[in-house]
Parts: structure tokens; C-alpha cells; sequence
């Protein structure tokens, strides 16, 4: 006979989350890749051209890292031509991101191969399952802070 185990991480929720995410993570990241891309560099453009964000304040905040993450990230960007950083309209210290032709090439790119993804995994569940995951997903969620920089 066996002592029970204090505690199993196999079946830890935690742990298990953290396996699903990572996976989905490198099926994303090895499409990502070939575009050129980082998984930050098209959440930025995700930010930009699909919710409207122009402050790389409001962009750090929507994807949960922190400036120092998006300073690092956009300038990278804008080094390979994927954004524009100009000076914002009514004070000089200010950036207004775009981003470039270059930059919208790429999330076009990048969109199907994202949904792909998200199907893969998603199929696993029938349509009630999903709905409900989702609903438990944003009730775990409720709450907690949303900044990523720290995983």
C-alpha cells in the first residue's frame, strides 16, 4: 500500500492551466516565427489595429506586461519596420503608434494561422463545454491582476 500523496501535481489545477496555455503558446509562437514575429510583437498589433489602441501605455495594459516590456517590444517593431512611432499631437513626450503597411501585412498573415489554433484546441469541446470553460475561465479570472510581465 502506497501513502497518499500530500499533493498531485498532475492533477493540479494550476499546473494544468499553465500546460494548456504553454501549449497553445508554442503552436501560436512556431507560426508566429515564421512570419517574423513574437507572440508580443502581434499582440501589439492585435492592440493596434484591432482594438485602437495608439498609446504604448494602452497597449501594455491591454496585453498585461509592463512598460519596460512594451518599450523594449516597440522599439524592436519599429526597428523592423512593423510600426510608426511619432510624437503625439498635443505634447512632445507623447508616442502615437501605428502601424506600418509592413506591420498589417503581417497580422493579416498571422490571423488565420491564429484561428487555426484557437480551433485545435477549442474542438476538444463540444459548444456547451466551451461556453462553459469560458464562463469559468472569467469567473477564476474576476478580480486578479491581468499583468503577465512576471511569467
Amino acid at each position: 500500500m502506497t501513502p497518499e500523496k500530500r499533493f498531485n501535481l498532475q492533477k493540479g489545477l494550476g499546473y494544468r492551466l499553465s500546460l494548456l496555455a504553454s501549449i497553445n503558446s508554442r503552436k501560436i509562437e512556431s507560426h508566429l516565427t515564421e512570419l517574423g514575429l513574437t507572440r508580443l510583437m502581434w499582440c501589439v498589433l492585435l492592440a493596434i489595429e484591432e482594438e485602437g489602441l495608439t498609446q504604448p501605455s494602452e497597449i501594455a495594459e491591454f496585453i498585461g506586461i509592463n512598460r519596460t516590456a512594451a518599450s523594449r517590444t516597440l522599439r524592436q517593431m519599429h526597428e523592423r519596420k512593423l510600426i510608426n512611432r511619432l510624437p503625439g499631437r498635443d505634447d512632445g513626450r507623447s508616442i502615437l503608434v501605428t502601424a506600418t503597411e509592413k506591420g498589417k501585412q503581417a497580422l493579416e498573415a498571422a490571423l488565420p494561422k491564429a484561428r487555426i489554433v484557437a480551433q485545435e484546441i477549442r474542438s476538444k469541446l463540444t459548444e456547451e463545454e466551451l461556453a462553459i470553460f469560458e464562463e469559468l475561465l472569467d469567473k477564476m479570472l474576476a478580480g486578479e491582476s491581468r499583468d503577465l510581465s512576471k511569467l
